[in-house]
């Protein structure tokens, strides 16, 4: 993961927080709402200092973090693909469309979803409800369907030229 997309952390912002929404057990999922609404994911030095200032334990915190799937530990691109991968979408392809993509953004590494500039992430979902259009992804608000790798491809470019992104493999 590049360092350049790792969010600075405000501290006063945080214990602004924590003042506002609360210090004991019960404000953890609110508190950790508020720091991923604000950083796009949730920073490990927003985390600790949840731990440091209020009654919430590190156990806590992280045994929320990463029981709920709204939450995420590691930073977020500008844009969001999500590849659907429901029942249609993956007998008609979707893991195509995910290597494609991948390799299109240079994201070679399997723990890895974001591109190292920060343009996308991708998104593996269950279901994005347009199964009669089988294999379907979203990028930001489009949908796209009956892909295949090099459409899924195409539509990636074509977004990415609209938004004025830089991607790796153009």
């Amino acid at each position: 993961m590049s360092q350049a997309l790792e969010a600075k952390v405000e501290p006063e912002t945080v214990l602004e927080w924590i003042k506002r929404i609360g210090s004991d057990s019960s404000s953890t999922v609110p508190l950790l709402q508020a720091v991923q609404s604000e950083y796009g994911y949730l920073p490990r030095a927003a985390m600790d200092l949840i731990v440091k200032n209020s009654d919430i334990t590190g156990r806590q915190v992280y045994g929320v973090a990463t029981f709920y799937s709204q939450f995420r530990l590691k930073p977020v691109g500008r844009h969001i693909i999500k590849i659907c991968h429901g029942t249609a979408c993956h007998v008609s392809g979707a893991d195509r469309l995910n290597t494609s993509l991948r390799h299109l953004l240079n994201i070679d590494d399997e723990e890895q979803d974001t591109a190292e500039n920060g343009s996308y992430t991708i998104e593996q979902v269950a279901c994005i409800g347009c199964c009669s259009q089988a294999p379907v992804m979203v990028i930001s608000d489009e949908v796209s369907g009956n892909l295949t790798g090099a459409n899924a491809q195409r539509a990636l470019k074509k977004h990415a030229k609209k938004s004025e992104e830089v991607v790796a493999n153009l």
